[in-house]
């Protein structure tokens, strides 16, 4: 078809080709932004991204199914201006709507242990919500640019050719820009914004040479209206929960970061939160305390302890994960005279520690960079080697986690040096654990495993070159502490030196198959260590043949040796029941957070109890295991809730494409 006077209007190619690249660059700006900004409320896990993406690209497809539905119908010429209009003014709103909907899905206090489900689902949810129409009207764009072009005269294949690759040149430039530029630069919110200014901008242009001037200044007004919304002031993307101070906020290249700061019975802290947060922290820091209350960060400080005599006071460690500097600030006090290298790959958090962590820190060079790029781009060698860190919140990165990742850093390391990791774990039979540490075992030759007091952390060690000689940690409670450690801190540490030169404190991990850069499993170990959770509100049947008072006194060892499931075997051996053993067992069951068995065992307690002392002692166990419970019953019911949304969204699909189809 060529229009009246027999030749093709060259301005139409010019239009439809700045139309598709406008629509390009909004569209994969706004779906690589999506991430970022429902990361405050989700995270930015492999679950969130595959959500966001499947969403996106089916909402893409009813799109491109509808465009080209429309592009048939006689009213097809008005029908891309509003489409082009409609997704700019989505995907602008999108960034005001998303903290409602992500609070109402995701209530706040939920443990991160037992969210998982919420998060996966609820990001379904919020993305279906928050970007599904907005998508669908950009998917409808190119048919809709193509049947406009070859209706006025132009060849079917060079038209489709031209708009598929000014698309597609406009989605790589909204990608890097995206990325690199305007949210590092301006915000996850701004960027949004801008995204969605320049789909409105490129229906002005659709709308140009149609004899609409009302609707195209209509158009415009409304892209002026888009730009200036993005210079009103807006509040934190993720607002502090009560009793909490946001000090901080910042989106770096990488991840979502606040620092915030509470105070609860005198005490002041102050922890580096990274995207949905939740009850977990990447850094800590207590007011007038070098160390942090009996976490993890403290008990690193134990690792020098196993290097040979020679190696003390002077050596050199290294902090792959260092985020504000937490560990730093204990070496300070611990190891003064050592200096630690920090890596990080994100120099968002070593800023924010250079701020609001100014407590005194080990010296040592920093570098912004990933830990692993770093160990093999690095000449320097190191006593210790520290790694903590965590991608999307709670995933160890497979690369830090492999056999060639300890391969090299055992390359770094000195003789009889040292590496130290933070996994997460609630137990010694954690499969992330295993994984991890028998891959250490199969490089190093030896790893043990201590699981930090009231955590879900483990300290997991090897030694180059030596097998590990843990009686060397009976040093750390004659070792000399900094010159400034307050009296309280000198007494904190003296605890932990006896806790860990404990024996039965540490266990021995055998060698495995050792994780693989080529074939990365730690997703699912993960899924299978945080989502399948063993609580059907059970006791322990005790039905064995040893004495109950030798069943306690076993399962008193196993408790002091902070572990649980040896405890549970315990309770099962014995011959017979007691409120003992049942406290001690529920004791077990709430540190393995498997807390409706934990209620159920310390009921059962109850019941046996004839001393006053154990009673009371009981009855306050279970009213705080009855908060803590009342945060995973919610964690359960957002999840199921979340759960039914995705499939009302899904049978609502349906009827929403026999509505599509039948516009204009």
């Amino acid at each position: 078809m060529v229009p009246a006077n027999g030749a093709p209007r060259g301005d139409g190619v010019v239009r439809a080709v700045l139309v598709a690249f406008l629509a390009g660059f909004g569209c994969m700006a706004a779906e690589l932004t999506a991430v970022r900004l429902l990361a405050p409320h989700f995270g930015d896990s492999a679950y969130v991204w595959t959500n966001v993406i499947g969403v996106i690209l089916a909402a893409l497809a009813l799109g491109a199914f509808c465009g080209g539905r429309w592009a048939s119908a006689a009213g097809h010429g008005r029908a891309l201006p509003v489409v082009l209009a409609g997704g700019g003014v989505g995907i602008a709103l999108a960034p005001w709507i998303a903290p409602l909907i992500g609070g109402w899905l995701v209530p706040a206090g939920l443990p991160l242990d037992a969210a998982m489900p919420t998060l996966v689902r609820g990001s379904f949810v919020a993305t279906a919500l928050l970007f599904t129409p907005a998508m669908v009207c950009i998917g409808a764009v190119s048919p809709l640019l193509v049947a406009q072009t070859v209706r006025g005269g132009h060849d079917v294949g060079r038209a489709s050719g031209a708009v598929a690759a000014a698309g597609t040149l406009g989605s790589l430039v909204g990608t890097f820009l995206a990325t690199h530029w305007l949210v590092p630069t301006f915000g996850c919110r701004i960027a949004m914004g801008s995204a969605g200014a320049l789909l409105v901008g490129a229906a002005v242009v659709a709308g140009c040479g149609r004899g609409r001037g009302r609707g195209r200044m209509a158009m415009g007004a409304a892209a002026a209206g888009l730009l200036l919304v993005l210079l009103v002031p807006r509040g934190p993307l993720q607002p502090a929960a009560a009793g909490e101070t946001l000090l901080a906020e910042v989106e770096s290249k990488s991840q979502f970061l606040q620092v915030l700061r509470s105070e609860a019975d005198g005490v002041v802290t102050t922890r580096l939160r990274i995207n949905e947060g939740l009850d977990s922290f990447h850094s800590l820091a207590i007011a007038g305390s070098s160390f942090t209350g009996g976490a993890y960060y403290d008990w690193h400080a134990f690792v020098p302890f196993l290097l040979g005599d020679t190696a003390l006071p002077a050596f050199a460690a290294l902090s792959i994960g260092d985020a504000a500097g937490t560990l730093r600030t204990v070496y300070a006090a611990v190891h003064p005279t050592a200096t630690v290298d920090a890596v990080d790959v994100d120099g968002a958090t070593m800023a924010l520690g250079d701020a609001h962590f100014a407590a005194r820190k080990a010296p040592g060079e920093r570098h912004v960079l990933d830990g692993r790029v770093f160990l093999l781009t690095s000449q320097k060698r190191w006593h210790c080697i520290h790694v903590d860190a965590y991608a999307h919140q709670i995933y160890v990165p497979a690369h830090l986690a492999s056999r060639q990742f300890f391969a090299e850093a055992k390359e770094r390391l000195h003789d009889g040096g040292v590496i130290a990791c933070n996994v997460g774990a609630l137990h010694r039979d954690d499969p992330v654990l295993r994984a991890i540490g028998g891959t250490m075992a199969e490089v190093f030759g030896n790893a043990s495993v201590l699981l930090v007091p009231n955590t879900r952390n483990a300290l997991l060690v090897a030694v180059r070159g030596a097998p590990i000689d843990r009686t060397r940690l009976q040093r750390a409670s004659e070792h000399a502490l900094a010159a400034w450690v307050s009296a309280a801190d000198r007494g904190h540490w003296q605890q932990l030196a006896v806790m860990a030169a404990r024996p039965d404190a540490w266990l021995e991990i055998p060698a495995a198959t050792p994780l693989d850069d080529d074939r990365p499993v730690l997703d699912a170990l993960l899924a299978k260590s945080y989502i399948e959770r063993d609580d059907d509100g059970k006791v322990v049947v005790a039905k064995g043949t040893t004495a109950v008072a030798g069943a306690e006194g076993e399962a008193y060892a196993a408790a002091v040796a902070n572990d649980p499931m040896a405890v549970l075997g315990c309770v099962a051996r014995s011959s017979g029941d007691s409120a003992y053993l049942r406290e001690l067992a529920g004791d077990a069951r709430w540190r393995l957070r498997s807390l409706r068995c934990a209620a159920a065992e310390y009921d059962l307690a109850l019941q046996r109890a004839d001393d006053d002392g154990l009673r009371a002692r009981v009855q306050d166990k279970r009213a705080r295991l009855q908060q803590q419970l009342a945060t995973y019953d919610l964690a359960d019911a957002s999840a199921s809730r979340n759960g039914w949304l995705q499939v009302a969204l899904a049978v609502l699909l349906l009827p929403l494409v026999w509505l599509l189809r039948r516009w204009p």
